[in-house]
């Protein structure tokens, strides 16, 4: 019997193959941004932009950690202005971090504008702006006060939507990681050893799941058993990421950018 010719040609993102009959035409998907960085085993998130290397969560991070790999996520905490415009910021104070402590949702835009960090005096990042810098890049943005969870993904959405975000909640929260899953986004919940007794009821609301990368052993079983992609957080060093990884976490929010995420 003499063999059959197989053709395999791709072309456009078709599929076109033959056999000697007729021509099958199969559409490959394309993976959104979200779901190729998910595909990196493991998956690696710059903590604030990398905070144990640079000033955490100001645009002079997120260019580095941008810089220092091509496939690494950024994470953005923040919170909403006094007068409506989203600012990058781990508490809901500044002080901190900067050099005057003004409470965030009571101040407005141009008074935090004016604030300089204490390492390196560099400005407060505003949302919008980093999104802008950084088009291509996954984010995982994390909502902290829920004051306006509608108006956050009403401002992720006109930025690439969930086909480029992630939407990042403490792990017993409700309405950001509800509504966010209402507009089609994933949700990334995190818990602190001290949260995990509410585990199993929190972790419904979540498609991505992170745990303290020294957590209990149980508390990991329990996680990785979910079937969902699990983290570790926060890692600082290799030794850090290596014991999560030996956990059964597909990923890492790493704040030790240049000491473990591979360049």
């Amino acid at each position: 019997m003499r063999p059959r010719l197989v053709l395999v040609l791709l072309v456009g993102g078709l599929l076109l193959a033959g056999c000697g009959g007729p021509v099958a035409w199969s559409v490959q998907p394309i993976r959104t941004p979200v779901e190729a960085w998910l595909a990196h085993s493991p998956s690696l998130i710059a903590h604030r932009g990398g905070s144990a290397d640079w000033p955490e969560g100001t645009a002079y991070a997120y260019g580095r950690a941008a810089e220092w790999s091509p496939t690494l996520a950024l994470e953005a905490p923040v919170w909403l202005t006094s007068d409506g415009v989203w600012v990058i910021c781990h508490d809901a104070t500044t002080g901190a971090e900067f050099d005057r402590d003004l409470d965030i949702a009571t101040s407005t835009w141009a008074q935090l504008s004016v604030l300089r960090t204490v390492d390196r005096g560099l400005p407060m990042a505003r949302l919008s702006d980093v999104l802008a810098e950084h088009p291509d890049r996954v984010w995982l943005v994390d909502d902290k006060p829920a004051a306006d969870p509608a108006g956050l993904l009403d401002l992720l959405d006109a930025a690439g939507g969930p086909a480029r975000f992630v939407v990042k909640s403490y792990g017993p929260s409700v309405a950001a990681p509800e509504a966010a899953r209402g507009r089609g986004y994933l949700t990334w919940g995190y818990w602190f050893t001290a949260d995990l007794l509410t585990f199993d009821a929190d972790q419904v609301r979540y498609d991505l799941l992170a745990l303290p990368w020294d957590g209990p052993a149980t508390a990991w079983a329990d996680a990785v058993a979910t079937g969902k992609p699990v983290f570790g957080h926060v890692v600082s060093t290799p030794a850090q990421a290596r014991q999560a990884l030996a956990e059964g976490a597909t990923g890492l929010m790493v704040s030790g950018v240049t000491e473990v995420v591979p360049r």
